[in-house]
């Protein structure tokens, strides 16, 4: 295989380039910031680096587990699943530690008749066949093609959409039930139903390492790539780096940007793509990491979920180990009206420790560091009837040799769908699609 581009360092031009050199290809990979990572990036907080995103890792991802593998290996930290709310002024736990029965009824009182009625279905689904915890699959595509001229704050009723399916869709697409359809939530549920470890050196050791074990990637960081056109059956991408301009030809390109950045790439060689792109939906999000002199949490509750009324969507231990760290989440619409890229972090913090007070060790316990980040486009709430659009997107693509895209529109947003996304991808090539 000739040498091919890949554009985007996040995890899905990660996984497109380790799946790229498994089959013997030479990549280029332009990254736009100072480092690849995109939004899993790390930072140094009090002399440790934690990571912003993609810092828990399912027990169910194969695909994942073995790029470490093949990285040599890194160790793995228990994290679980423990996390709570507030309804109707009690605070309820759902904990996979605890009675799976006692789980399972509280899952039941949460949903009510009909939620349960709805959701059954759905999770023996994913239970039955892990591959329909991705998106565009057949079960739900079925239900997308019944269901998806509506949100999923209209699929289920108020008591489901309020205590289960909202703190899915905010931490995981940064959307209310209102902003997410029917046909897409396998995706959710797939998150629900794992269990979750996390790499005891945090991403950043797994971006090193990855950057020592490809020989055969050249990292162009801090090139970012604008437009890509078309000349002589090539692909020419045109790339700014530091003040300078500069373009480079290649038979195969892999686009692995979100989709609305993709979208960019084509507005003046392919509108119709562009235009398809930029119907799938995403949404900021903020994460403060904070470090205090004393545990936050306590060990049988580690985290909670906030409805809609707050600026967060979620505030939890940094790690099983890591009490006294607090990764606070800004999503959904109300974090939107609160939170930008202007915010000052100092605020945004403060506002997140008001408002976990009333339940955790805040008051009088000092804060001695943290770190934030906001980020646009943050995470991708995709389309209804999405299928029906990526059928579309792949129908444009057809008429152009050499160019794949992939992302976290394509299979999902998990790092496990992204590295099924760009292990698709390269199929594409190695078959002859695309080539």
């Amino acid at each position: 295989m000739s040498r091919v581009a890949v554009i985007g360092g996040g995890i899905s031009g990660i996984a497109t380039a380790y799946y790229l050199q498994q089959h013997g290809a030479e990549v280029d990979l332009y990254e736009s910031g100072r480092s690849i990572g995109g939004r899993i990036g790390s930072e140094s907080l009090d002399g440790r680096f934690v990571d912003f995103g993609g810092k828990n890792i399912g027990r169910k991802y194969s695909r994942f587990r073995d790029f470490v593998t093949a990285l040599g290996g890194l160790d793995f930290e228990y994290f679980g699943f423990n996390t709570s709310q507030v309804v109707g002024g009690r605070v309820i736990s759902l904990n996979k530690e605890k009675s799976r029965l006692r789980n399972l009824l509280r899952v039941f009182s949460l949903a009510g008749p009909g939620g349960v009625m709805k959701l059954m279905p759905m999770i023996q689904a994913v239970r039955k066949d892990l591959e329909q915890g991705f998106l565009n699959t057949p079960y739900f595509n079925a239900i997308a093609d019944r269901y998806d001229d509506r949100s999923l704050a209209s699929f289920f009723p108020e008591s489901c959409v309020d205590h289960l399916v909202r703190p899915v869709t905010v931490r995981m697409n940064g959307a209310e039930p209102d902003e997410c359809y029917p046909g897409n939530f396998g995706s959710n549920l797939a998150l629900v139903l794992d269990s979750y470890e996390q790499l005891e050196q945090g991403m950043q050791a797994l971006l090193q390492r990855f950057t020592q074990y490809s020989k055969s990637v050249k990292f162009f960081i801090g090139h970012e790539v604008r437009v890509c056109s078309f000349s002589d059956e090539k692909i020419v991408l045109h790339y700014a780096a530091g003040s300078e301009s500069h373009s480079a030809e290649y038979s195969k390109v892999v686009v692995a940007l979100p989709a609305v950045q993709a979208a960019a790439l084509f507005q003046s060689s392919i509108p119709e793509l562009a235009s398809l792109l930029d119907r799938v939906t995403y949404f900021p999000v903020a994460v403060g990491i904070a470090k205090y002199h004393d545990a936050v949490f306590r060990g049988v509750q580690r985290a909670m979920v906030f409805d809609n009324s707050c600026s967060i969507s979620n505030a939890g231990a940094y790690g099983i180990n890591d009490l006294n760290l607090v990764r606070f989440t800004f999503s959904g619409q109300t974090a939107r009206t609160v939170i930008d890229s202007e915010t000052d972090p100092e605020y945004a913090v403060s506002l997140a420790e008001d408002t976990i007070a009333p339940y955790f060790n805040i008051n009088n316990n000092t804060r001695e560091a943290f770190v934030y980040r906001y980020v646009s486009p943050g995470l991708c709430a995709y389309s209804p009837f999405h299928y029906k659009l990526l059928q579309q997107i792949e129908q444009q693509l057809k008429g152009f040799r050499g160019l794949v895209l992939t992302g976290d529109y394509f299979r999902g947003a998990s790092i496990e769908a992204c590295f099924k996304g760009a292990q698709e991808a390269i199929q594409k090539f190695m078959t002859g699609a695309g080539s």
